[in-house]
């Protein structure tokens, strides 16, 4: 490729549009596009922080409502913070354990609307929509396996003090 002088084999932004193929053909879709163009998609930017707020809490409310996984993961948790508090780990510690339930909990979130929407989207035989259920359980099962780890490595340390000092 012929490069100017000076540039050291570096294209100028210019030239890359240049070399762009312009000799793509259109076809019917493209023409179709610029005839009809696509509705913008439509966001919740334009509410409020308090009706933000308002809509992230009734779609917490529906996904416990409708998940019996929270409370399991709620009463595992519950049982953490008593073992941790009673064991006392440090500050560190417990944002290590707070930032593990929370990202279990936006899995567990994440998983609910899938399902939701798998469900309101076909029959639960669909393979396709199975699938899709099935990749949102293992987002959770990743997220636990992560955050149970992270819970020993923060209370293995508090465990053996507690052991050793009794012996």
């Amino acid at each position: 490729m012929n490069e100017p002088a000076g540039t050291g084999g570096v294209e100028s932004a210019q030239a890359r549009m240049v070399r762009w193929p312009v000799e793509r053909v259109l076809d019917e879709r493209d023409l179709h596009d610029l005839e009809h163009p696509v509705e913008p998609i439509v966001r919740a930017d334009g509410l409020t922080t308090r009706r933000k707020a308002a809509a992230g809490l009734r779609g917490l409310k529906l996904a416990v409502r409708g998940d019996s996984s929270f409370f399991a993961h709620f009463y595992r948790g519950t049982l953490l913070a008593v073992l941790a508090s009673v064991l006392g780990v440090n500050a560190t510690g417990w944002c290590v354990l707070v930032v593990a339930a929370c990202l279990v909990l936006i899995a567990e979130l994440a998983h609910s609307a899938v399902d939701a929407l798998a469900t309101a989207i076909g029959p639960a035989n669909d393979l396709r929509l199975k699938s899709a259920r099935e990749i949102a359980d293992a987002g959770v099962l990743v997220a636990a396996i992560g955050a149970g780890i992270l819970a020993v490595l923060v209370l293995q340390g508090k465990l053996v003090e507690l052991i050793t000092a009794s012996l």
